[in-house]
């Protein structure tokens, strides 16, 4: 059924199309005769089966996925560019008629302006759809300006990023690589080749603001950079971050500091830092790196599905105080390639054991296979293990 906020959602999402598509055919002073070059159309169709089982003997919970992502680009003159994408997608099986709960997870949105729905639910079904990016750029010499919902992006590491104030992700969600987007204004003035400025703010869903300022500059032969601001209302912030190698391996890190604004005399803050280095052999093969250290964790979170469905910010990143991970990466054929790997997290007697595989079909069509385990001890309570399996075919267009 529809309700009155799918049909607010239906009201943004039409009229911020057929506004794209009027600014497309609508003729631009600036514009060249060759229009359809200044415009871009791509993305991809996939499905996905999921199951999920604590053994593989007992019950097994399913869940199958449609999902079709739609990416537009106009590049309207030279300073003026304007985005939408779009993800649309059908879920159904065993996880949502069990977990009524499920669906609300789908419709959520942290974003200033509600731009994600459940358009039909039923009892075992959603149709769900979301825009994770809509943004107009302006850009002129060496200043860019960027209003809407975008992706902001300065974290230097793989899995954690104590860096990322706007867009933190989940390492884990390895099926949402465009990775969510943030309702923000953000200000870049490249100062030379290899230093950049910015400042960007946001506003999420609480009305809470997040807002900072950045520099980064190279160095012998290492991209630094530093930042500070403001997360979410409650919090000061400081960080830095690095980018290099040593010799042939590449080194990154990232340290940030998060004070609570109303106990600013106190130590209640809180410290992270994250370590990765990586190396890729002449065989293409790669192994991989990283540890993240907090002060604070998620320790008591009840199981490992509370860590792995918990609302994502930056400050919850760490599930103990102590967190490694290792990966290690192989192209057995130039179509077939493998990956593994792991995490350890000290104090829950936990790991995570994460073996995948990819087949390059055609060009544009690709199978793949993953399996996520996990494995710990919460709260006093016996041994929990949780397993989820994926099988998805992409085709991308």
């Amino acid at each position: 059924m529809f309700d009155n906020r799918s049909y607010r959602f239906l009201q943004v999402k039409i009229i911020s199309t057929l506004l794209f598509f009027f600014l497309y055919l609508h003729p631009v002073t600036s514009q060249t005769p060759d229009s359809a070059a200044r415009f871009q159309c791509n993305g991809y169709i996939e499905v996905m089966q999921t199951v999920l089982f604590d053994s593989i003997k007992k019950n097994w919970s399913t869940e199958d996925l449609v999902n079709n992502r739609l990416n537009f680009k106009w590049y309207a003159t030279n300073n003026l560019t304007a985005a939408m994408e779009m993800r649309n997608r059908i879920i159904y099986g065993d996880m949502i008629t069990n977990n009524p709960l499920v669906a609300s997870t789908y419709a959520s949105d942290n974003g200033f302006l509600n731009m994600t729905a459940n358009i039909i639910q039923g009892n075992s079904f959603i149709l769900n759809t979301n825009i994770d990016r809509l943004w107009l750029a302006w850009e002129e010499n060496k200043i860019r300006i960027t209003l809407g919902r975008q992706r902001i992006n300065w974290g230097q590491c793989f899995v954690w990023n104590p860096n990322d104030l706007f867009n933190v992700y989940s390492f884990f969600d390895f099926d949402y690589v465009e990775r969510p987007g943030s309702d923000a204004v953000r200000i870049q003035y490249y100062n030379t080749a290899t230093n950049t400025s910015e400042f960007a703010i946001k506003m999420n869903n609480q009305n809470e603001v997040t807002a900072a300022g950045y520099y980064k500059f190279n160095t012998h032969g290492y991209d630094i950079q530093f930042l500070g601001g403001v997360l979410n209302s409650k919090d000061y912030m400081i960080g830095t971050g690095w980018s290099g190698s040593i010799s042939s391996v590449a080194f990154r890190g990232e340290l940030s500091y998060f004070q609570p604004m109303k106990t600013f005399t106190d130590t209640s803050g809180q410290f992270m830092m994250s370590i990765g280095a990586d190396h890729t052999f002449g065989n293409r093969m790669m192994i991989q790196g990283e540890f993240l250290y907090s002060n604070k964790s998620l320790n008591q979170a009840p199981d490992f599905l509370s860590y792995y469905n918990a609302p994502l910010t930056v400050q919850n990143l760490a599930i103990v105080n102590y967190n490694f991970f290792a990966q290690f990466s192989y192209p057995v054929t130039p179509l077939l390639n493998a990956t593994f790997a792991g995490m350890f997290f000290l104090g829950i007697r936990g790991y995570y054991i994460g073996p995948s595989v990819s087949y390059s079909l055609t060009n544009n069509l690709d199978v793949s296979f993953y399996l996520q385990s996990f494995s710990g001890k919460f709260q006093n309570q016996p041994t929990q293990n949780i397993n989820l399996a994926f099988l998805r075919i992409k085709m991308n267009f």
